[in-house]
């Protein structure tokens, strides 16, 4: 979602896999959060992330309006949304790493956009709650991971694995007091717990680091990833969740909760399935969409990467559309909204996408951003009451 998401800035639908460590201004790029005195070439679109984004829009819209049974279900079961965390992580370091490279007041400007950014994607977030059904609105968790980890793109890598194990640590620990002792916040646990999603962000801050220039590392982060979401999806269904926790016996609650494969749980074997194939979705784009904007596979996935270069768009307007659709009392399943709800989206962000560079909401976004950071205005003398 450009909440998390479709940020980098951009001109045209293009891109190939540039490392961000040796094309710095390709694939760095610059955030459109932070205003500079001089200007710089937009950075091309990386395609194979726009179509990561668009398959975890899809993935959640089929786990909202379609309900698949069997394995197809395990597929939209949490992964969709750690995989447009994971992807918002990218984009937090393509969006701070033109300040990072810069420093001084580029990396001011780049930290104030994205607080500013979090701020709306919070209050935006809390505006569309209400019209939103049974759908637990992901935009609030977002904007709180934007905020604290703000500053998080100019850490070393050494850093964000420390932080990335104590926040994986904690949001396993809050589970755990979760279903014992109970916590005070429910942005602790809840659906998106807030310790598990800055973790998702700051494994895609790694992400953006480590695999997004390196074909060899983008097929080992496939090769490894794919295993760890299966072996996650079937611990889901074998390890007896219900049955510890009935036990009433701390001795058996705590290491079961610390473990609890349950989806959004934010427990150990949750986060670490959903993170691997979340990371292996976008490797495998990335290895699939590496040509430039002649590639015959980039202009056959033209509708995803326009769907995904607006997810924000996308998010809301499915969030608005079947929230009034979804209750308590509505059916389970509903394959022919979702289908509809699919293939109108691919139609409208083609079109778009043919005449703008950005989605409405993502347009909007960039000018908000460009307002509050606007480092150009004149100072102003505001007369004192006597």
């Amino acid at each position: 979602m450009q909440t998390a998401g479709s940020i980098e800035p951009t001109g045209r639908p293009t891109t190939s896999n540039a490392s961000p460590r040796t094309a710095p201004a390709r694939s760095s790029g610059t955030s459109s959060a932070a205003p500079s005195t001089t200007h710089s070439r937009p950075r091309r679109r990386i395609i194979g992330l726009d179509i990561a984004r668009a398959l975890a829009l899809i993935g959640m819209v089929v786990a909202h309006l379609m309900e698949p049974e069997g394995w197809p279900a395990e597929i939209v079961r949490g992964f969709p949304s750690a995989l447009f965390a994971v992807l918002a992580g990218m984009s937090l370091s393509i969006m701070g790493s033109r300040g990072v490279r810069e420093g001084g007041p580029a990396l001011a400007a780049s930290r104030h956009g994205l607080l500013v950014r979090g701020v709306i994607l919070i209050v935006l977030g809390e505006a569309i709650t209400p019209f939103a059904g049974t759908i637990n609105v992901v935009l609030t968790a977002f904007g709180i991971c934007y905020i604290a980890l703000a500053c998080a793109p100019r850490w070393r890598t050494r850093t964000l694995m420390v932080v990335l194990a104590w926040t994986i640590i904690l949001s396993a620990v809050c589970h755990v007091l979760d279903a014992t002792v109970g916590v005070p916040s429910q942005a602790l646990t809840g659906a998106y717990p807030a310790f598990a999603w800055a973790s998702y962000m700051i494994i895609g801050l790694l992400a953006h680091r480590l695999v997004t220039g390196s074909t060899r590392a983008q097929v080992l982060t496939a090769v490894i990833g794919l295993p760890l979401a299966v072996a996650g999806a079937v611990a889901r269904n074998t390890i007896d969740v219900v049955a510890a926790v009935s036990s009433d016996e701390l001795s058996t609650i705590i290491p079961m909760m610390l473990i609890d494969p349950v989806t959004h749980s934010g427990a150990l074997i949750d986060i670490v399935a959903t993170a691997g194939g979340a990371l292996s979705v976008v490797s495998l784009c990335l290895l699939v969409f590496r040509g430039t904007r002649t590639g015959w596979a980039s202009r056959l996935a033209f509708p995803l990467q326009a769907m995904g270069s607006m997810s924000l768009t996308v998010y809301v307007c499915h969030v608005l559309s079947a929230g009034r659709f979804l209750s308590d009392e509505a059916p389970l399943r509903m394959p022919v909204l979702g289908a509809a709800t699919i293939l109108f989206t691919l139609a409208l962000a083609t079109i778009i996408r043919l005449r703008f560079d950005h989605g409405p909401l993502e347009w909007a976004l960039r000018r908000l951003i460009r307002t509050a950071t606007d480092q150009g205005r004149p100072g102003r003398t505001i007369p004192e009451l006597t």
